[in-house]
């Protein structure tokens, strides 16, 4: 039985998964341990680890003396001096966060590990760190390319870009393999300088189990929805899905005031912001059926201008059977076709393109019936099988010496 040591952030919600990267975590390492790959997950936030085997998620405990190891303010003062800002330590301090490379190291050892899987860049460091020790191949997963996308996000100085930058192509370079989403994403890497016979590209996926036998009745009865209802979610505390719903707010719906359109925005997710705010929008808040709240709106639209990586939001309107308006950088690393699996527009056309959709059912069922059929290939499942696939080749690669 191969057993895989997954290494990633600890403040990422996962029972139930309710943000991007979260899902894509959860959904890894249950897809795994279901395709037989005993699967081991650990944080520095928590004071144990998991073990992932049949889909089951089990606490086994650490040792007393590495159980408890908090971030404290320290890495966030020493992260703060080398340019990284408060608001993303939560993505570096595994650089200075030494009490998990030792939990890491003690579940390589305890578990028998074969492989180290690290999300996120720096989370690389400790893997190869371990890697030094044990010679247990790396995979380290590109959720973005940090060098591209962090100074999108976030406040960065020249020595904070220089760090992430470093950081970024160190890890890279040092792992055995490393996966990324989309082509743009290959090519940004190979930017900066990473190999690009390392770099493997596996998207994200979708649980298309969820999306059957969908209910949205009581969502929409509850917040006395009509069509047309517009549909968009995401975590609002991460900045290009704040833009997003400031644009819609702002720009988009005053145009379809104008036009005589109603509508009502259906903004689903973590940390609605209190500044914004437009009699059309019901902000939900976290909700635990996603799904149907997605079910719910009419037409979901992706004002979205910023950051990396796959829209996982993309996926799941597909999945939902929702025709979809979306910015290119919205759907940058999907390839869907203008006018086939969605309608794809700079966020100025959007009100014209929304009142599209409104006015033709016809578009709207050619729109959903092509989605539907494009996403079936992103199952986790199909996805999770090609991890599966780099995985055996670096095991045999490594038992040929």
């Amino acid at each position: 039985m191969m057993k895989v040591c997954i290494i990633s952030r600890g403040d990422l919600p996962l029972f139930p998964p309710t943000q991007g990267a979260s899902v894509k975590l959860f959904y890894t390492m249950k897809t795994l341990s279901e395709l037989g790959i005993k699967v081991y997950f650990v944080t520095a936030e928590n004071e144990y680890y998991f073990e992932v085997w049949k889909g089951k998620f089990k606490k086994k405990n650490f040792p007393s003396s590495i159980a408890k190891t908090p971030i404290q303010e320290y890495h966030k003062a020493l992260l703060f001096r080398l340019g990284i800002p408060n608001d993303i330590f939560v993505l570096y301090h595994p650089l200075i966060n030494f009490k998990l490379w030792f939990k890491l190291l003690y579940v390589v050892l305890k578990e028998k590990i074969d492989l180290i899987q690290a999300e996120f860049t720096a989370f690389g460091l400790p893997a190869i760190f371990i890697k030094l020790l044990t010679h247990k191949p790396v995979v380290l997963v590109e959720h973005n390319v940090e060098s591209f996308q962090l100074p999108e996000v976030t406040k960065l100085n020249k020595k904070g870009e220089m760090v992430v930058k470093l950081t970024e192509k160190l890890a890279c370079n040092l792992s055995d393999r490393v996966i990324v989403m989309c082509k743009e994403e290959k090519k940004k890497l190979c930017r900066i300088g990473v190999k690009k016979e390392k770099i493997v590209i596996i998207p994200h996926g979708v649980d298309l189990k969820l999306y059957k036998n969908l209910n949205p009745k009581k969502i929409r009865k509850k917040y006395k929805l009509k069509f047309p209802t517009l549909v968009f979610h995401g975590t609002f505390s991460y900045k290009p899905n704040y833009d997003a719903i400031k644009r819609i707010a702002e720009e988009i719906l005053p145009k379809l005031r104008k036009r005589g359109i109603k509508v009502k925005v259906l903004a689903i997710g973590n940390f609605p912001p209190k500044d914004i705010k437009a009699e059309e929008i019901i902000f939900t808040g976290p909700v635990k059926n996603l799904p149907d709240y997605i079910a719910a709106g009419d037409i979901a639209i992706v004002p979205i201008e910023a950051g990396g990586g796959i829209r996982m939001k993309i996926l799941e309107y597909f999945a939902a059977k929702k025709p979809v308006i979306s910015t290119p950088k919205g759907i940058e690393g999907i390839p869907a076709k203008n006018g086939r699996e969605a309608i794809i527009a700079n966020i100025e056309e959007f009100p014209k393109q929304i009142v599209r959709l409104i006015k033709s059912k016809k578009l709207r069922k050619k729109l959903e019936e092509n989605a539907f059929k494009f996403v079936q290939s992103y199952d986790w499942k199909n996805i999770c099988q090609e991890y599966v696939k780099v995985y055996k080749e670096l095991l045999k690669f490594k038992s040929s010496y």
